[in-house]
């Protein structure tokens, strides 16, 4: 499940860097980016949780790549049916939908769900991390137009 969950996942990956890259070079390197800042710790975690499952190293690093690779899948999908902008519009709100899906589904529960002996640092450290991405990704909206290679 984990897999099938994260090659989804990535394939709404791949759909928004697509139809970011259709609206410019610069919005699609800076959605890029954002999707690189949060993917580097989801794989890792889901290496993790694999592993933790009993999987060797070979077989979790395996699967992590193939559902890693979904994302490649939704980028061409994308690029291919993002050339009118009615279809990039609809990408890009089917795409926010399903992060905002996942995000209120699946990470707001755990992270209401952690035993600890001092729940206000964990409420702190939570929040400081959930600020610090949005604070990256408002960074990354305000100055895409700046962005140069």
């Amino acid at each position: 499940m984990i897999t099938i969950g994260d090659g989804i996942h990535n394939f709404t990956d791949g759909l928004a860097m697509g139809a970011a890259f259709s609206v410019s070079w610069r919005s699609g390197l800076a959605t890029s980016l954002a999707v690189l800042c949060h993917e580097l710790p989801h794989e890792l975690g889901d290496f993790a949780v694999l592993l933790h499952c009993g999987l060797s190293v070979k077989i979790a690093l395996l699967l992590n790549v193939g559902s890693a690779l979904t994302s490649f899948v939704g980028l061409y999908i994308s690029l291919s049916i993002s050339t009118q902008t009615l279809a990039e519009d609809w990408i890009s709100a089917v795409t926010a939908g399903l992060f905002l899906y996942i995000a209120l589904a699946d990470m707001l529960p755990s992270m209401l769900h952690v035993e600890s002996k001092w729940p206000w640092l964990i409420l702190l450290l939570q929040n400081l991390g959930l600020m610090t991405g949005w604070g990256i990704l408002l960074l990354l909206s305000l100055y895409e137009d700046q962005i140069g290679i």
